[in-house]
């Protein structure tokens, strides 16, 4: 009888731990609005679609006219160069000790139609030279404006105006789908604690039972109406049964302590579950074929895969040509400072004298080409393994809308069937515990032996966890519909974000 005070002991441990807890009743809703609002599974979420979020707008910016500030602030060489001496008309190595600095301010401008940038620009370099004749030159371009591209090459521009915007869609649906990702965890650890109580509930009913059971077989036994293998078969149930007390304690406190961390309810919670009722509804299988290929994640996915394909074909292709690059610049610019050579004197130069009129003309033009003539094969096999790697993801992609038809087919099927089950299981439940309760009356007045009450307890204890698990495979089915359609077939709406909302908060 150790065993059965232990138990007593904690249960009283427990009742009282309970009664200094905060009792909350808790619907399946709640805790699906609890989850979205403060778990860290919706604060994962939230944060991968910024961080998709904050991508696109970089892109975005990429197309903007950018100012950017460039400086060498101080550049210091002493080293013999090569230098042209105009009076003996010669180049020669000169000893020279100088000390530079240069600063840029320039605009850009990308265009996406062409592939090229343009820019305007305005510098100032300072030249001080030491030595036995030292002096100082400036030089100016106080403007410039240019453009620069790579002709009948590839366009990056292009392929990302194609991609990125394609890669936020995905981003924002997959963010709903991430939401009812949510629901479905969160369906998982409401049942699971459902199911948990149900078995604690259960093992608690059963053992009083059995304890009631137990005295009056035993003086039934007294009286010799029960043998004594009937009366050692109670006592093991019993034991049994005072065994499983513990087993489903545990288990409920490792399931409610699961659930209270996973919506990050306060430790002194103690969440009493509210069983949703199944709702009596059909979902047409064309029409949540139709919303799924329309607004899955996956579907974008799909296109963005085939996109990329196609943009590291087209790569390959410009790569496998002659390259050919353009630059072409037009401005202004002045120098101030030099070394008189004539006379033999360092002239300084100022940086006023430099920003002034009778500027000098600044013209730039460049092409350049790259033309491959021998690579043993090394372009044409770079551009061939691209169209094979092309080819091989629209085939995957085929396949892979073809599976995901059938596996959207096969859910909506299979919710449109878990209702008649969760009501066949009601069903079941209450008629296995209408039959225990006429058998355990039989067993009080000697008409049932033990065995037969033992079944009938078996069948009313599986009966009860087979109706929640029909309950909770019934939301289940829902919520999965739901994440692969983002459709509320209950409410015959699509599922949406505020995400200008969700931004600012």
């Amino acid at each position: 009888m150790r065993l059965k005070y232990k138990i007593l002991f904690l249960s009283l441990v427990c009742y009282f731990s309970l009664s200094a807890q905060q009792l909350m009743q808790l619907n399946l809703d709640d805790a699906l609005r609890l989850a979205q609002t403060q778990s860290l599974q919706s604060f994962l979420v939230k944060n991968t679609y910024l961080a998709d979020y904050w991508q696109y707008k970089s892109y975005k910016a990429n197309f903007l006219p950018s100012l950017e500030f460039r400086t060498n602030l101080v550049s210091y060489t002493n080293a013999n160069q090569l230098r042209y001496n105009s009076v003996t008309e010669t180049e020669d190595f000169v000893r020279t000790q100088t000390l530079n600095s240069d600063a840029s301010l320039m605009v850009i401008q990308n265009v996406g139609v062409t592939g090229g940038t343009f820019f305007m620009q305005t510098d100032l370099d300072r030249n001080e030279n030491f030595g036995s004749t030292p002096y100082t030159q400036f030089s100016s371009r106080p403007f410039r404006i240019g453009y620069q591209q790579e002709l009948f090459g590839y366009n990056e521009f292009k392929w990302d105006h194609k991609l990125e915007p394609k890669k936020y869609e995905k981003a924002m649906l997959q963010y709903l789908h991430d939401v009812e990702f949510t629901n479905m965890k969160t369906c998982q650890y409401f049942f699971a604690l459902a199911m948990a109580n149900m078995e604690k509930e259960m093992a608690d009913y059963n053992l009083q039972s059995i304890d009631t059971l137990l005295n009056i077989a035993e003086r039934r036994f007294e009286l010799g109406t029960v043998d004594k293998a009937e009366l050692m078969e109670l006592r093991l149930n019993q034991n049994n049964a005072q065994i499983r007390v513990e087993e489903s304690l545990l288990q409920y406190r490792k399931e409610k302590e699961a659930f209270i961390t996973f919506l990050r309810l306060p430790s002194e919670i103690d969440p009493q579950l509210l069983l949703p009722e199944a709702i009596d509804l059909q979902i047409p299988e064309e029409e949540a074929l139709r919303v799924a290929l329309d607004r899955n994640a996956q579907m974008i996915e799909h296109e963005i895969n085939v996109l990329s394909s196609e943009q590291e074909v087209a790569e390959m292709k410009a790569k496998n040509r002659f390259q050919a690059n353009l630059s072409i610049s037009y401005g202004i610019n002045k120098a101030d400072g030099y070394y008189d050579y004539n006379n033999d004197i360092p002239v300084n130069g100022s940086i006023g004298n430099v920003y002034r009129p009778d500027f000098d003309d600044y013209q730039q033009l460049g092409i350049s080409l790259n033309v491959p003539i021998l690579d043993w094969g090394k372009r044409k096999g770079q551009f061939k393994m691209a169209q094979s790697r092309q080819e091989i993801t629209r085939i995957a992609v085929e396949q892979a809308i073809q599976s995901f038809e059938q596996e959207v087919i096969t859910k909506v099927l299979g919710f449109n069937l878990q209702y008649n089950k969760v009501q066949s299981a009601s069903r079941s439940d209450q008629l296995a515990l209408e039959s225990y309760q006429l058998t355990e009356q039989r067993f009080r007045k000697g008409n049932v032996d033990v065995q037969k009450l033992t079944l009938s307890q078996q069948a009313k204890d599986n009966a009860s966890l087979k109706y929640i698990s029909s309950l909770y495979q019934y939301w289940l089915n829902y919520y999965e519909v739901r994440h692969f359609t983002l459709f509320d077939f209950r409410k015959n709406v699509q599922l949406v974000e505020d995400f200008e909302a969700l931004l600012k908060n």
